[in-house]
């Protein structure tokens, strides 16, 4: 299309918009559209004049401050029409303050919020909307006092608490508010944001249960439902549970609330065929829908790769000419070479960690190119892994050597923390990711590449699909983003039959399970279910546990907690004995005594239905040298040993010694991945809350035998902070949930000695100066 026609076309969307004929979102993606084919163009006045007043028109005056901004057209409107001007006053009623400027479908949001309503509202929109900018500029206009915002990992977690702290258009907040990201939150002001997942906000609420809340926002409220969420590790660590016992006590203590999701489609209220529990949930409490699922800010190609030559718009041309009977690395090193032919990055997506570690190695082996020119930033950090991490060919440290990032669940946080930020400043072209990119990760990549059409061996659902479409191209960014696509099935997936979202507390059909019992209204339940629930009251009473005890760890069933309260008081002496030397040692040096460990095993082993943590308490080995030689104790007891004494390295070690069930060596990639999965998921979200259990219940057991205040009894709680944080301190605390190296949080851990400063390489000093300046703001 020429400019004649591109001008034509656009005129002719805007008068079917200003008849009716055209919706909103065929006009943003019209307009949208438009922008991207003239951006490097050269424009006349008139034709600045005429961007201007489109890009109002749709709502998103950003459109133009792009042009004239990333893509370098001078803002040289000196002679104003009526039309100029009309859309001047416009855009001037977006802004919120003088540097904050939302899009209209934002304002539309904020709008909906009254101070004189209940304010309960579930917003979908496309991952270009701007979801989470929102809650700020809403906090602000409404007044609140005390807010918690949930989000789905640490990592989104921090990244908005460092926003808060650092950014200048932030100010406001730090300036006006206490902000706390632990769940032990100290020195409450008048003012408090509080911003949590949904363990930590459990945890929270049981030691502030009559805190008074003004709003509250959870992100990513999908994950509520685990059909809906394909995804092996969440599963594992129950975050469906957490989703929703979070909700329901949020629902019962604060009146406004903003639920969010990206492409959540709802069924027909009339459409009796698909399941309604969402719908109801709604319902009945008084949610207002808000949907924006139509509305791509940031447009979006989607082309099917074949062996052939493909241009895929002006300025990219992918050339698999003459490829159909070679592999499939080199075809997949041929499209990253055009994409970088051109100057631009792409992310990848594969299917799960060991596949994307795989596709790393063969872009690499079938790559040719030079890389000159390395970021002294870049280079300071391979330096840096590559002593800490001193471990012959580990594939994140090879890939980052070829401009190449790896970002899946299995790499430790900090090191995928700073991959992220260096392929958004453009040391890194290529990212090789799995669905951890969806999981509030902020990229900025024009390309998206995929690989696989399933998670792990799931096929992908539709939502899945969108979601992980919508990395491609970012708003203030791109005009557009490319989804390239190498299995057709991918296609498939995106073009057909949306997902049913479910909330089983809303289902009388759906299987409820004891957590639900005392989360779900009598409705929904089974004669069965309530007969069951006041069983396990009765048998509370029987124990005299009173209900403070019993409702902490509310992602452990009642009847979990009563068998571990059993077996705590049918120990012997001697069992005691073991667990109060364990309790004695870690307060001296977190030192695990064995056969205090074993003992607390012994009691929460019942309980476990985690099949790995599970498989790691019964594989039992005697010790084979030393003192203690012959004493048999568990694989968890060693590698957990391993870990607090030698760190995450200890523990890769630990892997490294091992063999597979072939009886060979186990790779470096192998052991690194085996060695995060033990410390951030086993440990971090299965050991920790088993533990947590035997922990409340030891403490009251004991405090029935002395008759105390159960608060007045050690237990094995800093065990407890050391396994959920990597830390002990609150500084240390604070500096592992941003993400930084370990010798950063052993600093703070042991009582900020600044000898341990001088040991610090390049790459640790610039962290340390930036989290100590998030410490020093955010007093």
């Amino acid at each position: 299309m020429d400019r004649f026609e591109e001008a034509s076309f656009i005129i002719k969307s805007v008068n079917e918009y200003q008849l009716g004929t055209m919706d909103e979102p065929s006009f943003i993606n019209a307009i949208c559209g438009y922008f991207d084919r003239i951006k490097k163009q050269n424009l006349t006045e008139s034709d600045l004049k005429f961007l201007k007043y489109i890009s109002n028109m749709c709502g998103i005056p950003h459109y133009y401050d792009l042009m004239v901004g990333k893509f370098g057209h001078e803002d040289s409107i000196n002679d104003f029409d009526l039309n100029t001007l009309s859309s001047s006053i416009y855009e001037s009623t977006l802004y919120v303050d003088d540097q904050v400027k939302l899009h209209k479908y934002q304002k539309q949001v904020i709008n909906l919020f009254d101070k004189d309503c209940n304010n309960r509202y579930f917003l979908s929109a496309t991952t270009s909307f701007g979801k989470t900018y929102l809650i700020y500029e809403i906090i602000k206009k409404m007044k609140y006092i005390n807010i918690i915002l949930i989000f789905p990992t640490i990592a989104l977690l921090s990244e908005n608490y460092e926003k808060l702290i650092l950014s200048p258009s932030y100010a406001f907040f730090k300036d006006n508010f206490n902000i706390h990201t632990l769940s032990d939150a100290n020195n409450l002001g008048d003012s408090n944001i509080f911003m949590f997942t949904p363990e930590r906000y459990l945890s929270f609420i049981d030691k502030y249960p009559d805190i008074d809340l003004d709003f509250v926002f959870v992100d990513e409220i999908y994950k509520l439902d685990n059909e809906f969420v394909i995804d092996s590790i969440n599963v594992e660590n129950e975050r469906d549970t957490a989703y929703r016992v979070a909700l329901q006590s949020i629902l019962n203590t604060c009146s406004d609330i903003l639920l969010a999701g990206p492409y959540i489609e709802l069924p027909s209220k009339d459409n009796i065929d698909k399941n309604q529990s969402f719908n109801t949930f709604l319902k009945n409490n008084n949610f207002t829908v808000v949907d924006y699922n139509k509305y791509e800010i940031v447009n979006k190609t989607q082309i099917m790769i074949g062996n052939r030559i493909i241009k895929i718009d002006d300025e990219l041309t992918i050339d698999l000419k003459g490829y159909s009977n070679k592999k499939k690395s080199e075809r997949l090193a041929r499209i990253i070479r055009d994409i970088r032919y051109v100057g631009e990055n792409v992310i990848l997506y594969s299917k799960g960690p060991g596949m994307a570690e795989k596709y790393a190695k063969e872009i690499i082996s079938e790559s040719s190119e030079t890389y000159e020119g390395m970021s002294s930033e870049l280079d300071s950090f391979i330096r840096h892994l590559s002593d800490k991490f001193d471990f012959d060919n580990w594939i994140v440290i090879e890939s980052l050597k070829k401009r190449i990032g790896i970002h899946h669940g299995l790499v430790p946080k900090y090191i995928q923390k700073e991959i992220v930020d260096f392929f958004n400043k453009g040391d890194l072209d290529v990212l090789v990711t799995t669905t951890t990119i969806t999981e509030g990760v902020n990229t900025s990549a024009k390309n998206l590449l995929v690989l696989n059409a399933t998670k792990g061996n799931k096929i992908l659902k539709k939502f899945d699909a969108k979601n992980v479409a919508g990395r491609a191209g970012r708003f203030l960014h791109h005009y557009s983003g490319r989804v390239l696509v190498l299995d057709k099935k991918f296609n498939d997936i995106i073009n057909g039959e949306d997902d049913e979202i479910r909330h089983k507390n809303f289902d009388s059909e759906s299987k409820k399970n004891e957590i639900d019992y005392f989360i779900t209204d009598d409705e929904f339940l089974t004669s069965w279910d309530i007969e069951n629930r006041l069983k396990l009251l009765k048998n509370q009473k029987e124990r005299g546990i009173p209900d403070q005890v019993m409702q902490m760890y509310k992602v452990i069933s009642y009847s979990d907690k009563l068998t571990v309260f059993d077996r705590i008081a049918s120990l012997t002496e001697q069992q005691h004995k073991y667990i109060t030397k364990l309790i004695t040692k870690l307060q001296r040096g977190l030192l695990l005594d064995f056969d205090g460990l074993k003992v607390v095993l012994y009691i929460i082993q019942p309980i476990i239905t985690n099949d790995n943590l599970s498989f790691l308490i019964s594989n039992e080995t005697p010790i084979k040298k030393g003192p203690n030689a012959g004493n048999i104790y568990s694989t968890l007891i060693y590698a957990l040993s391993a870990y607090l004494s030698e760190g995450f390295s200890g523990t890769v070690r630990y892997n490294l010694s091992k063999v597979d069930i072939y009886g060979k060596n186990i790779t470096i990639d192998q052991a690194v991945r085996d060695s995060s999965k033990f410390v951030f998921n086993t440990l971090k979200y299965q050991l920790v809350k088993y533990l947590g259990v035997f922990n409340i219940m030891y403490k009251y057991y004991i405090s029935t035998q002395l008759h105390n205040n159960m608060d007045e009894n050690i237990g094995i709680d800093k065990l407890l902070i050391k396994l959920e944080y990597n830390a002990t301190s609150e500084k240390g605390r604070l500096a592992s949930d941003y993400g930084v190296p370990s010798s950063i949080i052993e600093y703070y851990d042991q009582g900020e000695d600044q000898k341990l400063i001088s040991n610090f390489d390049n790459f640790e000093s610039k962290k340390f100066d930036v989290i100590q300046e998030i410490f020093n703001l955010g007093k």
